[in-house]
């Protein structure tokens, strides 16, 4: 049903459901995808995470990873298992960010936040993810989006977020803070998608269970990659155009005066 009103000249029409959550983001700073991963799709990424995060523990050291405050965090998976590409270019998923962000984006990181049961991750503090940055923008440059591949409810520990804060250069008070935070309740399969200047912090998990989840930041390609995914696969590896755009080939600071203009040469033939 649409709301009555009157001395409005202009409105916002939504035509769609990418339009809608792209709306939500812009006014309030997250919105819900709900039931995007089925209940095979949920186990088979949590095994995924679980290995990968294995391989790593493995190859740096348990030891190394807690002294540099890292345990539990699966970082670039998509470098260790090639099906991860997949979840970070999910259709649904690109379809919002180009409402948000324009055609031409780039993935900047792909981590997955393992949370075990009476173990204070340290993701449980505030935080932006463009970091120590105290400034607002008419458009935003970075947009998240966050499976939950278990459920994400207060008792799990799942994601806080302060609504409306991607519109405030600077951390509110504690007061606002405790007044205002909320916890992003939803099933596992789905992904909350929110504008990287929104503060949030994972939640503490009193479940038994332990709640896993993938945040992909996107952003616009004058913003430099956590990962050098190019350098990292190669020329060698086979992918469509438009996995090497959202990995970042296409946006690679060019070595020199010549490469720069050898890279144009290959994009216009």
């Amino acid at each position: 049903m649409t709301e009555k009103s009157y001395g409005i000249s202009e409105k916002t029409h939504v035509k769609s459901d990418a339009e809608r959550h792209a709306e939500e983001v812009a006014l309030k700073g997250y919105s819900i995808i709900p039931g995007l991963l089925n209940a095979d799709e949920q186990q088979g990424w949590r095994e995924k995470i679980d290995a990968v995060y294995e391989t790593q523990e493995l190859e740096f050291g348990q030891e190394r990873l807690a002294e540099l405050n890292e345990l539990d965090m699966c970082r670039a998976p998509l470098l260790y298992d090639p099906d991860f590409i997949k979840l970070a270019s999910n259709p649904t998923v690109m379809e919002v960010m180009a409402k948000i962000l324009g055609n031409w984006f780039i993935l900047n990181l792909q981590n997955a936040i393992i949370n075990r049961p009476g173990i204070i991750h340290h993701q449980t503090s505030w935080h932006r993810d463009l970091p120590y940055q105290n400034w607002v923008i008419s458009k935003p440059l970075a947009v998240n989006a966050l499976f939950a591949m278990d459920e994400f409810s207060e008792e799990t520990g799942g994601t806080l977020v302060l609504p409306f804060s991607h519109k405030n250069e600077v951390y509110p008070s504690a007061d606002y803070v405790e007044n205002n935070k909320l916890v992003v309740t939803m099933p596992a399969g789905s992904v909350v998608i929110f504008d990287a200047m929104v503060f949030h912090r994972a939640g503490e998990n009193h479940s038994g269970k332990v709640r896993r989840a993938i945040n992909h930041m996107y952003t616009v390609p004058i913003l430099k990659q956590q990962y050098d995914f190019p350098r990292a696969f190669g020329n060698s590896v086979p992918m469509e155009p438009f996995i090497r755009q959202l990995l970042g080939f296409t946006s690679r600071v060019p070595l020199d005066d010549k490469q720069w203009r050898q890279d144009r040469v290959d994009r216009n033939s």
